[in-house]
């Protein structure tokens, strides 16, 4: 209580005034405004948690697909070697469009794979390509010895080294042609490191072409 004097009816009388209330009624609310926020007084926001289990789960690879679209490279046919003869620089023929060819299910161990024959504009071919499945290459081969005729539904399949050529059907299947179709009831057999074909006649079996 604070005293204060003042003049009265011949005497000082004491006048009490009110007195401010202390500071440290004040703390309380001082202290609920710092515990607002991360940190060691309290715990971290909720919001940021899913975003850490969003991190740590692994990411799936997208799906593969089967199917791929790929070009291949033209090289110069592959020919025999002949004495002052230089050997062709130009790429290849285009083997396709084709259809009716065979092709082995296997390839070698280089990651060639040989296919014979075919139509090509509704005529028999007896042309024999490589295509190597590394680098997506196509070659055209010349081979020595006694080929098969153009043909077409014929069989074909890879022994270690040896191609092997059976049945099929001789002529073209044009509705224009006179010629009758005629099958083969051959073997054919092309040793791939030395292109040369050899003519093996087949007398047990019947002719007969694939469909």
């Amino acid at each position: 209580m604070i005293l204060s004097c003042r003049a009265g009816n011949g005497g000082l009388a004491p006048i009490p005034q009110q007195q401010q209330p202390p500071q440290q009624q004040q703390q309380p609310q001082r202290t609920q405004t710092r515990n607002i926020g991360p940190g060691a007084n309290g715990p971290p926001p909720t919001q940021q948690q899913p975003q850490q289990q969003q991190s740590s789960t692994p990411t799936r690879p997208p799906p593969a697909f089967p199917w791929s679209s790929r070009r291949f490279n033209l090289l110069p046919p592959e020919v025999i070697p002949t004495p002052s003869v230089a050997p062709p620089t130009s790429p290849s023929p285009n083997p396709f469009p084709r259809y009716g060819h065979a092709l082995p299910a296997t390839a070698t161990s280089n990651g060639d794979l040989f296919f014979f024959g075919g139509l090509v504009r509704e005529m028999p071919r007896n042309d024999l390509y490589a295509y190597n499945a590394r680098d997506s290459t196509m070659t055209n081969c010349q081979t020595i010895g006694t080929a098969p005729t153009p043909r077409t539904g014929h069989a074909c399949a890879l022994v270690s080294n040896v191609l092997i050529v059976w049945g099929g059907t001789e002529n073209s299947t044009d509705p224009t042609s006179t010629v009758k179709e005629t099958l083969d009831n051959s073997l054919y057999f092309l040793n791939l490191g030395a292109w040369f074909i050899a003519f093996y006649p087949v007398k047990t079996c019947y002719a007969r072409v694939s469909k």
